[in-house]
């Protein structure tokens, strides 16, 4: 019966030399393990779980699936060879460790015996293959490839030799099990990686395999030991902050309240201890990958702004306790962050880089740090709410020679059109808004508009770190909001979109609200809104952050743009969930960049090289920041820009019947 002895060739003494080791290997294991722990203690409590279900899938997302590790092609390959064959091998070490403690109860091969046993031998002899492969890759990519943002640390490297060492060591022992028991040379087939060890084996003692034994398992106790020391210690910690993750959706920020700024007297994270438990252990949980610098705009920008070194810096400070100052992250990095969330995109342990940096720039705006055109936004968010400073009498100038009408309290809407600081004040959203109204007004839509009662939704504010501000503005919307008699809100600016969507209900402002794509789309589906296929120029899509990567919304701009074009649409590689920022998000909108450093300009040349004649945008502030870009890379030849709504107002313009000509008297020329 296909069998094999534990502890083959290994006398008693060497047996509890064996466990003596082992119990030493699980304390400075676990003792690796335990003083992280208590890291994590010195943060605010651990935040409330709630919604298992969907938590336990999300693990199986990302640790089983491995759907957001899997994005990269090698390094995707090479984890997974990692991961599962150390889990299976895992796996089966407790097989072995069930089987020999059991067979005190049940007697010697109870479970460890027939078919199973050679099931379990192939599948480990397989996945062992496949770890060893995978550390080769690991070990090739550090030493050959050695890509930037990876990191050159020298333990990580050493301890890629030690996994090999003990994989490797470990087929060795198997060929030298086959070779020196006659009963297992009947079934090596079924460890066909340990067969290839054992053809050259032939005639070993038994005191030679108690040797490579001895080699063997040290190296194995010693990964065992070294696992919490690095980042190999995301291996514990990784599935907890995944399946323990804070229930807030992709850029919703958590609100500070009054209690908590008495309680604390700081508003922000000032110091380690302001951190919650969850946000230092996801510190841990960071695989050094630096797949967040890799995407992040303003790093490719030439901006000190480095999201993993900010997570590795912070997770160093944690050494140093509570009171730890978070001023080890510069201003300029700080405020460099365009609030994209490429960054909170890419992690494959679902580190929130952009709530960390947010905290942090709370704190520096309630102390006064915070100097420049981005304090002077928030000067005039706080005295005419709006970051431009311009009179509220002037919000409608955009709509002269329209007949917009205004909110009446008496009167129900079918829609409500919220204009935004940006389309009542800059003057190319000026157009945008109007293209909006023009294409509501040929719906036959019931809409209606705020005007001077409109004030900033107070995006700005909270993204550059004034939360204060921010809720001041947002309760003021939301009684605003709460007297008008209208079944949605529908608004053209992505930011706008998103506050009121997801972060008016953390203050009781519960709307139904579409970004102007997602509701003109839904009249051409109804039928309400006819748009001929009749614009011949090339367009191209560039897809702003708020709307596709932290919302999701990719399909209807495109439905858009491809029922005006006769040519389909040409896109741009980094599109959708993996557009690139263009550079305004954060605030950064009223913040300076010189001239070489600005993220738009790389989206530009990208843009550009589509070839496409005309650049489609569904933000006013990608307007601005794609617009300049475009016109500063592409100079005279450089596309045009456009909203989508004015390309469908174009497309709709394009095949109206023009007015006749008056006739002309006899004798003039026609």
């Amino acid at each position: 019966m296909p069998t094999r002895t534990i502890f083959f060739h290994i006398s008693p003494t060497m047996q509890v030399v064996f466990y003596l080791l082992s119990l030493l290997s699980l304390i400075v294991c676990g003792w690796g393990f335990v003083r992280r722990m208590k890291l994590w203690r010195n943060g605010l409590p651990f935040p409330k779980v709630t919604d298992w279900p969907k938590r336990i899938k999300s693990l199986a997302d990302q640790m089983f699936a491995h759907r957001r590790i899997r994005r990269r092609s090698y390094a995707g390959k090479m984890h997974a060879l990692i991961f599962f064959g150390m889990f299976v091998l895992f796996i089966g070490t407790n097989i072995v460790a069930v089987e020999h403690y059991g067979a005190l109860i049940f007697g010697e091969h109870w479970l460890y015996k027939g078919s199973f046993y050679l099931l379990c031998k192939i599948t480990l002899d397989l996945f062992g293959a496949g770890l060893l492969i995978g550390t080769a890759l690991a070990l090739i990519r550090r030493y050959v490839f050695k890509p930037p943002s990876l990191g050159q640390n020298t333990m990580d490297g050493a301890f890629l030799l030690l996994l090999f060492a003990a994989t490797l060591t470990g087929f060795l022992l198997e060929g030298a099990g086959i070779a020196v028991d006659p009963k297992r040379l009947a079934f090596a087939g079924f460890s066909p990686v340990g067969s290839l060890f054992s053809n050259e084996m032939h005639g070993i003692t038994t005191g030679t395999y108690a040797l490579i034994w001895w080699i063997h398992i040290p190296l194995v106790l010693s990964v065992i030991a070294a696992l919490p020391y690095g980042r190999w210690l995301h291996l514990f910690v990784a599935p907890i902050t995944i399946i323990t993750q804070p229930d807030r959706s992709m850029g919703v920020l958590e609100p500070v309240t009054m209690a908590q700024v008495e309680e604390t007297g700081r508003v922000g994270l000032g110091n380690i201890g302001d951190l919650n438990s969850w946000e230092l252990m996801s510190f841990d949980g960071c695989m050094e990958c630096g797949r967040c610098t890799d995407v992040c705009p303003a790093n490719a920008a030439g901006k000190q702004l480095n999201p993993k070194n900010i997570i590795l810096d912070l997770r160093k400070l944690m050494a140093h306790g509570a009171s730890a100052s978070t001023d080890v992250i510069s201003d300029e990095s700080l405020w460099a962050c365009t609030n994209c969330h490429a960054c909170v995109r890419e992690c494959p342990t679902l580190i929130r880089h952009v709530d960390i940096i947010d905290g942090i720039r709370r704190f520096r705006v309630a102390e006064g740090r915070l100097f420049g055109p981005a304090a002077t936004a928030l000067r005039q968010l706080s005295s005419r709410e709006n970051p431009w400073g311009l009179p509220a009498s002037q919000r409608l100038d955009w709509a002269k020679d329209l007949d917009i009408p205004l909110v009446q309290a008496d009167t129900e809407v079918e829609v409500l059109f919220w204009i935004g600081c940006a389309g009542a004040f800059e003057p190319r959203a000026q157009k945008t808004v109007r293209a909006i109204t023009q294409l509501l007004q040929k719906a036959n839509v019931s809409f209606a508009v705020l005007g001077p009662k409109e004030r900033c939704t107070g995006d700005p504010a909270r993204r550059i770190g004034d939360e204060f501000l921010f809720q001041q503005l947002a309760e003021a919307n939301i009684s605003t909001l709460n007297g008008v008699k209208a079944k949605r809100i529908i608004t053209q600016c992505p930011h706008c979109f998103h506050t009121m969507k997801n972060e008016y209900p953390q203050f009781g402002g519960n709307y139904e609200v579409l970004h102007h794509t997602q509701y003109l789309n839904e009249l051409i589906a109804e039928g309400r809104l006819k748009i001929p296929k009749s614009l011949n120029d090339s367009v191209t899509y560039h897809d702003p952050c708020f709307l596709a990567r932290v919302n999701g919304e990719t399909e209807a701009p495109r439905n858009l743009l491809n029922s005006t074009s006769l040519i389909p649409l040409t896109e741009v590689d980094r599109r959708e969930s993996k557009t690139f920022c263009c550079g305004a998000g954060g605030g950064r909108m009223w913040m300076d960049d010189s001239p070489n450093e600005r993220p738009g300009l790389k989206r530009a040349e990208e843009l550009i090289a589509t070839g496409a004649k005309t650049v489609a945008v569904g933000c006013p502030f990608c307007k601005v920041m794609v617009g300049d870009s475009i016109a500063q890379v592409g100079g005279e030849t450089a596309p045009q820009v456009l909203d989508i709504a004015e390309l469908m107002l174009k497309a709709v313009q394009a095949l109206t019947p023009r007015p006749p000509l008056p006739k002309t008297g006899a004798g003039e020329l026609e």
